[in-house]
Formats: structure tokens, sequence, C-alpha cells
């Protein structure tokens, strides 16, 4: 019983132990930042041209898009401090954000900025926790870049630190706010498919390899990016390709599943999964990580699969197909269609509902904007982020342990 390959227990409990101690010592920290007090004063709604002033953790490319998207949406929005470990994008950030910002290295050093309103995480994985509960705890409002958590453990202790607060936390998984994705669901909901009893998600992509041998083009706080994570000696491309490293993520089954089998759970409505396994590796790319896998789900009434490869483009990005009794719906980023069954009658195979509509970002921060100055909950918040990375958790944890990983019904506890 564990959740890491057995031949690293020892090692990986002591880690696990240390993130534990790290998280927690951050929530102390971050009631620290802002005093007790501001957990207990309730942020009332705001009308449409007050200004909000907002910061931003982690100015990589991603951050810097939505960063730019809340400009674009709402004049009243300004951006008035930038942290990031990373001088580049330090200087990135501040451009986006007009040039007059204040610039920081420790997000929590941002956080102390009273007059700060909310602010946007988009650190990587193993950060996502110390940094939202610091900045729920100091009074902030967050947009948090998904996936929410590194594991479930962490997932558990997010949900309760918001939870403690009056904060809106909206998590980065923009297709919750899509509107194809909005309207399929409606049509799921109608029946149109019959009883679902597969539902199999997949994402193609080919990337270059990594290179090893990356420099950073700039200054770098290695100490803050480790964080929670064991120590080690600098190795930039560990910093600058996280994504594809345990220590730091859950790779593209995280990644990109957070996405995927939250659609899924949405779209079935039957929680989270029973029980996982997964085969894969790492066999072209390069990563820690795997870049090719095939996981599967057993869930109260069907099965759901998630497929992966980074190392071919076939049907180039992200697809997924209920199958029912009566139809299929095929949701991809051009859109939707249904299929009626049977599908082997040739007068069946012309779609029965179609959208071309694609996925944009812009609805999903349009929704957090506004719920800042309502303050009513987000299409995203904790709870959804929390159980929507637990799937792609548990085939992680099933991948490392090479058995079948089970999930508790209150999508706490994990065994093997």
């Amino acid at each position: 019983m564990g959740w890491f390959l057995p031949s690293e227990e020892e090692k990986m409990t002591r880690s696990r132990i240390n993130r534990r101690q790290f998280v927690r010592t951050a929530a102390g920290a971050g009631a620290a930042l802002a005093g007790v007090a501001a957990l207990g004063k309730p942020r009332k709604a705001v009308a449409a041209n007050e200004k909000i002033l907002m910061g931003i953790i982690g100015s990589g490319g991603r951050g810097c898009a939505i960063m730019r998207t809340c400009g674009r949406l709402d004049p009243a929005v300004e951006f008035v401090a930038v942290c990031d470990v990373y001088e580049p994008r330090r200087a990135a950030g501040l451009k986006d954000a007009g040039g007059e910002a204040k610039m920081f290295v420790d997000h929590r050093a941002l956080l102390e900025m009273k007059e700060i309103d909310a602010v946007i995480i988009a650190t990587p994985e193993h950060l996502h926790a110390p940094h939202l509960i610091d900045a729920v705890a100091a009074g902030k409002d967050v947009y948090l870049e998904k996936p929410m958590s590194h594991s479930i453990e962490e997932g558990v202790e997010m949900v309760e630190a918001v939870r403690k607060t009056d904060r809106i936390v909206q998590i980065g998984m923009q297709r919750r706010s899509a509107p194809m994705c909005i309207e399929a669901k409606k049509l799921v909901d109608s029946g149109v498919l019959g009883e679902v009893n597969l539902v199999r998600a997949q994402w193609f992509w080919h990337q270059t390899p990594l290179n090893r041998n990356a420099k950073f083009e700039g200054a770098f706080d290695w100490e803050r990016f480790l964080g929670p994570a064991p120590k080690r000696p600098v190795e930039p491309v560990r910093a600058l390709k996280w994504r594809y490293f345990w220590d730091y993520a859950g790779g593209i089954v995280t990644d990109q599943g957070t996405h995927l089998m939250d659609v899924v759970q949405w779209f079935m409505g039957r929680g989270t999964p029973r029980s996982a396994v997964m085969q894969g590796g790492s066999y072209r790319l390069g990563h820690e990580t795997p870049d090719v896998f095939s996981a599967s789900y057993e869930y109260d009434g069907f099965t759901a699969s998630w497929m992966c490869t980074y190392n071919n483009s076939y049907e180039n990005g992200w697809k997924i197909l209920f199958h029912g009794s009566e139809g299929t719906l095929v949701i991809d980023d051009t859109g939707y269609r249904i299929y009626a069954e049977p599908w082997k009658e040739k007068r069946n195979r012309e779609p029965t509902h179609v959208s071309k509509e694609g996925l944009p970002t812009l609805p999903h921060v349009k929704n957090w904007l506004e719920c800042l100055r309502t303050r009513t909950q987000p299409n995203a918040p904790v709870e959804v982020g929390h159980t929507a990375v637990a799937g792609p958790h548990l085939a992680n944890v099933a991948f490392r342990n090479h058995t079948v990983a089970r999930l508790n019904e209150t999508c706490t506890e994990v065994t093997t």
C-alpha cells in the first residue's frame, strides 16, 4: 500500500512528509501576511466600473496570456505587481502589466500588498498548494491555473483552506465556461445519447525531445523554484520544462487529463473513478513522466479511457467520445457532433447535432471577473478542480506502482 514505486518508497515517503509540512507551514505564513482579521472580513460586491487591483504569481507564457485577457475584458482591472523566480519572465510580466508594476521574486512579498484584490497563479504544479493557501489567507481572490494540485492529498488541504475564507477561486479549466461544452452537456442531460457505458478521451501532439543542455537566460532563484520539492543541484532543464519531471508535476497525464477527465465526469454526473490502471512509458522525448500512455478507469455505471501520445499528431489535439445506446457524442477543439444509432446504417452517418464553435479561454476568465464583482461562485471552484485531477493522479499512482490504484468515495484517500 502506498503512493510510489516500492523501490523508491522510503525516499518518496520522506518527500511526501516534507511537502505536507511545507504546505501547512505556508498556510500559517499566509495567515500572518494579512493578519487573522483579513479572514473574517467579508468582501462586498463591487460596481462594474470600480477598479480591481491585481498581481500575478508566475508570469510565464500562460500567466501573461491570462493577464492580457483580463485587461481586454475589463478596463477597470489594473495589474500592480508581478512575481516570478525567473528574471526574463518577470520582465515579460512587467511589459504586459503596462510597465509600472512592482516586481518580486518572493510571492509572499507580493501578497503583503494590501491594495491587491486578486492574483493570478500560474506557477509549476508543485507550488500550487502553498501559493493558493498563502493567497487566500492573505485575503486575495485567485485564478489558479490547472491542474489544481500535485496530489490528491494536497487537493484536500487546498479545498479546506479556501473554504475557511470567502475568497473567490477559479481553477483554469476553461471547458467549464465554453459555450460549446455547456450546450453539449445539455444535450447529454436530455438523453439524446441513451445509456452511456463507454467514454474515450485522447490527446495527440508531436513534440521535440527535451534539451538537456538548456541554459537560463537570466537570473533564476533555484531554491524558491524547488519550494517543497527534494533538494538537488541546479539543472536548468528541470525548471524550464518542469512539467515533465515527477518532483514538480504529473506530466501530460495531469496536465491535459485534468481538462478531459473533468469533461467526462461533468457530462456523466457520476463522481470520481473507483479505480484506475495505466500503461505507458517515456519512449522518445526524454521525460521522466510518460510521453505515451493509456489509462483505464472504472466508474459507477461506465468505463472510461484516457489515451495520449506526444510523439504523433494524427488527429492533432484532443477529442472525447461518449458512446451511448442511442448515439455517440464526439467533442474536440473544433466543436461537437452527435451521431445516431445504429451508425452502421448509412443513413445515420451524418451528425444529428453539430457545433463548429472552438474553445476560447476568454469566457472562463470573464466568468471569474464577473464573480469577483458579484461575490458568487465561479464555474470551476476548488471542489471541481480537486475532483477533475483526481483521476489523472490515480492513474499516475497506478503506473508508478505497477498495480491497480483505488480511490475512496470522498476523494480523499488512495490505496494500491
